[in-house]
């Protein structure tokens, strides 16, 4: 009979009270042969989390908690920390067991998803990791989508969805679980990182050739609160992928995925680029050591993402006929850069100046079938093979 296993499961918090106990509840229900060992690493709270923490760590060194599995330790702190990676971290290095995860402290687990986790982990000797499905809910746990992830591809986790313009990562946080022996091959979380270290740090094992498993079962609940920092910006998430880019992708140029930054955050200010900012501190500030060649790179990457963008947004305007704003804009694109005449993005706006707005909204009505069609046969083949 195989050893039972000992999950190792950190949950950063801050200011959570309204929904730490019912992430801590959904630990501490986990059923099955298996250990736990707790870690909460609370940032100094002040809105009550502490006490509803500490409660529950009571009530379990007390023998007041109904244990279903072999055992399960709780150890928390409250104290100032850097961020969320940090607190993450300072968990993780106490971590004695042999499966690890970390659950944020508004998000859940499925009833059994540690059962299924160290089954798979015992059947699978040479799996590093394994991550699974779940559901994404609204602040009162109302489910809003299934999120139905599939096998790892590296390639894709690198790249972008240029088509639709949205990330590729579709590795579910809440449902992600690994070996404790791949913080010894791979290091802990980015603490520079602040909104996608979980994406860099699924990137960095699969650059390691670390064997990432995907397991078909719920095992995790994400939750979506207004004024968190899932939903606090369209472009939150993008000074870490920026980085991620440069990282895992910068032989085959930065200009598109500053392109697509821009273009974003063009939406964010009305498509005008004049009031948006060009060099937003939360993307670049984190270059100025870079080794001079290579912060000059990524400024002249930036610059000809920036072209790129205004053309881009040209061509929205053109399709909301807003005309002129949409020919200056252009223009400013081409003053940007000049060898752009001939780039598909410009291609297109003369093609919408030659057929008119009508027929250009026609156009684009058209592609977005074919885009959707394509992404739902390509990406999303999951959700119509469970209908």
């Amino acid at each position: 009979m195989n050893t039972p296993c000992k999950f190792s499961i950190v949950t950063p918090s801050f200011n959570q009270a309204a929904y730490i106990g019912e992430t801590i509840e959904s630990v501490l229900s986990q059923a099955g042969r298996f250990e736990i060992e707790y870690f909460v690493m609370d940032g100094g709270s002040t809105d009550g989390s502490v006490e509803i923490i500490k409660k529950y760590a009571d009530q379990l060194a007390a023998g007041a908690w109904p244990v279903q599995c072999i055992g399960i330790t709780m150890e928390w702190i409250s104290q100032r920390d850097k961020g969320q990676s940090d607190a993450i971290n300072q968990g993780l290095r106490r971590a004695t067991g042999t499966i690890a995860s970390y659950i944020n402290s508004d998000d859940l687990y499925f009833p059994g998803a540690f059962a299924r986790v160290a089954q798979e982990f015992a059947e699978h000797g040479e799996a590093d990791f394994f991550y699974g499905d779940g559901d994404v809910t609204d602040e009162n746990g109302q489910v809003q989508w299934e999120w139905l992830s599939r096998s790892y591809d590296h390639r894709v986790m690198t790249s972008y969805h240029f088509l639709w313009n949205d990330f590729t990562n579709y590795i579910m946080q809440q449902s992600t679980f690994w070996r404790t022996r791949v913080h010894g091959q791979i290091g802990y979380f980015d603490e520079s990182l602040h909104f996608a270290m979980d994406v860099e740090y699924w990137i960095r094992a699969g650059q390691k050739k670390l064997n990432l498993r995907h397991v078909p079962h719920k095992l995790g609940k994400f939750r979506l609160i207004q004024g968190t920092k899932s939903l606090s910006s369209s472009t939150a998430f993008w000074g870490d992928q920026l980085e991620i880019f440069r990282r895992y992708r910068r032989r085959r140029g930065m200009s598109i995925y500053f392109a697509y930054y821009y273009y974003t955050l063009a939406k964010q200010f009305d498509y005008d680029i004049n009031r948006m900012p060009r060099k937003e501190p939360i993307v670049f500030s984190r270059w100025e050591r870079l080794p001079l060649l290579e912060w000059q790179f990524m400024e002249r990457e930036a610059d000809k993402g920036f072209a790129l963008a205004c053309m881009l947004v040209a061509n929205d305007l053109y399709r909301q006929q807003r005309t002129n704003l949409a020919i200056q804009t252009f223009r400013r694109g081409q003053t940007e850069r000049k060898c752009s005449a001939l780039h598909p993005f410009a291609l297109l706006f003369y093609l919408q100046c030659a057929i008119g707005p009508h027929l250009s909204m026609r156009l684009f009505e058209w592609r977005q079938r074919l885009i959707r069609k394509y992404r739902w046969e390509r990406y999303q083949y999951r959700y119509h093979q469970k209908k």
